[in-house]
Parts: structure tokens; sequence; C-alpha cells
């Protein structure tokens, strides 16, 4: 009778080790490029294919290796970094990863040169899972090259579990650029697919380098702050309310150098900005540092996590941190700007407002379906909130909000591709490399959206279609949407997630003024759809109140 229990070979129990620590090829890129930043390196570039699947290269100019470091460094816990127990709680390096080099050699073919300063030439091991195929001297400048290739090639159970090569570039994509953001004395470049995708020359604030990674002109709306508390140090920069994003993905924290997660820091920032953001979200980035001991870099097995003793001190000093930085942001009006903000000069005036029926129910408001009941005032203010007066008190709707809900409801309820609205004149579009791999990879989406767009050359397309609910388009509109796409499609359902930020696109905008009618019409078809009161991103589309609330305000109550 054979044992049902039995220890597995060390040649398989390698392979398992090196799947828990290398989850996919951001875990390597990652850990390439910290063992370059160790390095002292001021010049580090990636290069990946396939979305790392295929190969990853890390070349820096850092101090190097000689050939027996090399093969130490291909060995099960050997590092550069440590030597007793005692030296894990006291690290100045980005972290113990002995097993990081081992591991990847385990599921990958790697090839390692590196040359020293001192040395005449440099020398050069390629390694194939557990077998050393060549060694030799290699003829280059100091610093060090690692190319991996094939990852996972032997352990064909946890390749498959690989998402697209898009998915997969967006999570090296996250992992790179928060290196960039914390080293922000290096150069970092990065190539996707031979196409270079990201070049961040040195900076020396954190603010130039987060709007150097935000692509855009947006140094003018982040807010920078900075908190030195009970032995903590607290800085970073973070956007105005107003410029907040419709995901999460622009959030940063890093603790004492190291890039992880944590609840508490992200609560307090929230809390912070209270109700200001509308359902969306800040970026930022925070920098703490503090001291060894008042920190715990253990609660999750890759590190990503950390624990906070003092976590009470913690929320306190990011909170008050972020809150100033948006106070002090904040212009008081004037007397003469606050009474105009009040007492708007009319056209007509109050008594002349068109009154325009409201389908009321027994707070004011009907279910999709119900009759109209009476007239009720409308009254737009800044072209953005409609007032509406209920049976009971009123009701104030965010008409961009609105109107994204009633496109997101008539795109889901149709059971075929929506039909396009024809250009009359074609729109030509030049992608970028990450557009062009979306649109690629989810082009069946777009047709049923009502998109119809055709190949051009390269990564251009020519658009000769849109979605019937779409009132303009041009150039900008398409990049603003595919970045939002590429920031909000997260794969558990592709299709609803882009019909959202499509319904987002095409709705009407803040500042958009409407008509009696309009806003009456905008109220009808808000009612009748599935969900009225929250736009397809959770946003409140309304917020009601009572007379009795207005009256405990004035204390009349």
């Amino acid at each position: 009778m054979s044992n049902k229990i039995v220890v597995l070979p060390k040649e398989v129990r390698e392979k398992i080790r090196a799947g828990e620590v290398i989850e996919r090829p951001s875990s390597v890129v990652k850990e390439l490029i910290e063992n370059s930043i160790d390095a002292k390196s001021t010049r580090i570039l990636c290069e990946v294919e396939r979305g790392g699947a295929q190969r990853i290269k890390v070349v820096d100019n850092g101090v190097g290796m000689n050939p027996v470091d090399i093969e130490q460094s291909l060995q099960r816990y050997a590092t550069s970094k440590m030597r007793t127990i005692g030296d894990l709680t006291r690290l100045e390096t980005l972290g113990f990863r002995g097993e990081a080099l081992p591991s990847i050699r385990a599921i990958s073919e790697v090839c390692i040169e590196s040359k020293q300063k001192a040395d005449e030439t440099g020398f050069l091991i390629l390694a194939e899972g557990d077998e050393i195929k060549e060694r030799r001297p290699q003829p280059r400048t100091e610093g060090t090259t690692v190319e991996v290739k094939r990852l996972f090639f032997n352990t064909p159970a946890r390749r498959k579990f690989l998402k697209s090569e898009p998915t997969e570039f967006r999570h090296i994509r996250k992992v790179f650029l928060a290196l960039a953001l914390k080293n922000r004395s290096i150069h970092f470049t990065l190539f996707n697919n031979g196409a270079a995708v990201l070049d961040l020359p040195p900076t020396a604030r954190l603010r130039e380098r987060f709007a150097q990674i935000l692509n855009r002109s947006v140094e003018q709306d982040l807010l920078e702050f900075k908190r030195d508390f009970g032995g903590m140090n607290i800085h970073g920069v973070a956007s105005k309310p107003e410029k907040a994003h419709s995901t999460r993905d622009a959030q940063y924290i890093f603790v004492n150098g190291r890039w992880v997660q944590n609840s508490i820091v992200r609560q307090a920032l929230y809390k912070a900005y209270g109700k200001s953001l509308w359902g969306k979200h800040p970026v930022f980035v925070i920098e703490i540092t503090i001291p060894g001991t008042s920190v715990d870099i253990n609660v999750h097995p890759n590190k990503k996590e950390v624990k906070f003793k003092r976590e009470r001190d913690i929320f306190e000093a990011v909170y008050s941190a972020i809150q100033d930085a948006i106070t002090d942001k904040q212009q008081l009006p004037d007397i003469e700007r606050e009474r105009r903000s009040i007492f708007p000069e009319r056209s007509t005036p109050y008594e002349a407002i068109e009154e325009q029926t409201l389908f009321a129910g027994e707070d004011g408001i009907s279910e999709p379906g119900k009759e109209s009941m009476v007239p009720k005032g409308f009254w737009q203010l800044h072209g953005s909130f409609i007032f509406a007066s209920t049976k009971t008190g009123f009701m104030i709707v965010d008409q961009h909000a609105a109107h994204e809900r009633i496109i997101y409801d008539r795109i889901l309820r149709r059971r075929e591709p929506l039909p396009p609205q024809m250009l009359l004149f074609p729109l030509r579009v030049d992608l970028t490399l990450q557009e062009n791999e979306f649109l690629e990879e989810h082009i069946d989406g777009f047709y049923e959206l009502g998109f119809r767009i055709k190949k051009f050359s390269g990564n251009s397309i020519v658009i000769e279609g849109i979605p019937p609910f779409m009132r303009e388009i041009n150039e900008e509109i398409i990049h603003a949407l595919l970045e939002d796409m590429i920031e909000g499609v997260t794969g558990k359902d592709v299709f609803q997630e882009m019909a959202q930020q499509v319904a987002c696109s095409a709705a009407m905008k803040a500042g958009e003024e409407l008509k009696g009618d309009e806003m009456n019409k905008l109220f009808d078809s808000l009612f009748a759809t599935d969900d009225p009161y929250t736009c397809p991103h959770g946003r409140p589309t309304m917020i009601k109140f009572t007379i009795e609330e207005l009256e405990k305000k004035f204390r009349r109550r």
C-alpha cells in the first residue's frame, strides 16, 4: 500500500515557492528595479514584451557585481543586505530580497551580466530553471543588466492564470511609476514591445515628478502638504477636490521608502476631503517616515501592507495635513462677490419663472410609470444643479450625474448593438501605444456601443461612426474617453464598465444652461430608469430636503 502523504521533491518545492514570491510579471519588474536602485544607479531602463511574459529586461548604471557575486545572487538566501537576524529590523535598503532572483530563476530563463568599475571586463551568467547554461566574460560598461525570458515556462498552471497583455502591462506600469515616484533623482525609462512609453528625467520635487507621471499640465492643481508629528514626518501632494478622478489608480502610499497599502492612511485622507469629492477619488502621493520599531511590514506575505503601532497618531497627522492643505487653497470671497452669489442679477423676476410639470407622488416625486401630479417650479444653479419644488420640500439634482444615468440605462436595455450616427467627415486619431492596445482588445465592445472604427496605419485609427447619444466628437474627447476606460475597466464586467465611461463622456456637462422643458424632460427620463438615485459610478444624482429640515436650520423648531 503506497503512502498517501509524501514529501515533494526539491525541484517541485522550489517552483511552488517561486510562484508564491513572483505572482506575475510586475513582481519581476519590481524586484529587478529595486535591486538597481539599491545599487546606487542614476539611470534605469526597463523593457517588456508581451506583458512581460515573454521578456523583461532591466538595465542600470549602478555599482555592478563581480563574477562570484553574480553567481551567488542566484542562490537561495543570498543577499548583500544582512548578516544576522537583527539586520531584518534595521534595513536601510528596500528590504530583504534574498529570495527574489533565485525565485525568478526557478521559473524562467535568466541572463545576468554585470561589471564593477574596477574590473577590466564584465561577466555573464545564463541560467534556465535549476541549470546554469553559460558562464563567460562579457565586455560592457559599469552596471548590471538582468534579462528574464519565458516567465513560468516550467509552471504552465501558473502561466495560464496570467491576464491579457494590456492588463499585465498596466500592472507593470503601476509598479514602475511607484518606484519612479519615490526615487526622483533617477532617470527612469520604460519600453513596451519596442516602443518608449515613459521617459522620466530626474526631478527635484515630488510635486514635479507626480505631474510628470500624470502626463498633463496638472502641477497647478496639486496641493502640497507636510507635517511633523511625534517623531514622524508626513509629506505629499494631492489633487484639489474638483480635480478628483473616477478611479483610485493614481494613489500611492510610501512608508520609509516602501510602496505599501494601508487603510488607516486612506481613511484619514478621505475624511479630510469630506463630501467635496462627490463620489470621485483624489490622486495623491503620501510619504511617511517613521521609526522602524513603530511599523510592522510583515503583515502581508509580500510586504504590500503595513500596520502602525500608533494608528491614531498616523490618522490625525494625515487628516490634519490634508485638511489644512485643502483649506489654505480656498479663497474666501469678498463682500461684493458674496452678495452677488446670494442675490444674482436676473433677467426676469422670481415671480416670472415658468412653472413646469413635475410628476409628483407622495413626497412630490413619482415612481416610474405613475401619473404626473401638480406643476412644480424648476430653477437651475450655475448651469450644474437643478432645484425642484416637491410636495414636502425641495430637491437638488446634479444634471450631469442624472443624464449619465439616463444614457447608461438606455445602453444596457438594448438587446443589440446601438445604431451609430455616421460622421459626415470621419475623424482620424493618433493613439498612444496603451490606447491602441486597449482598443484592439475591446473592439467588439466599442462596436456594440455604436462606434464604427477602422484601422488607418500603425497606431492611427479613423472613426466613421459614434453612439447616437454623443453630441460631439473630437480627438481630445477620444483620448479622454480611452484614458478613463483604461483606468476604469477592471475586467469584472467589461461591457458595463465601458458603458459607464461612454455615458459619462456623452452626458451634459456642468455649466450647460437648460430651458424649462429640457429640465422637465431630464426629470421625466431620470425617473424612468432602474435606479434614478445614483449615477453608474455610484454618485448620488439628487439630494432631498424637507420643510422640517429647513425649519430646523432656521431654528424655527
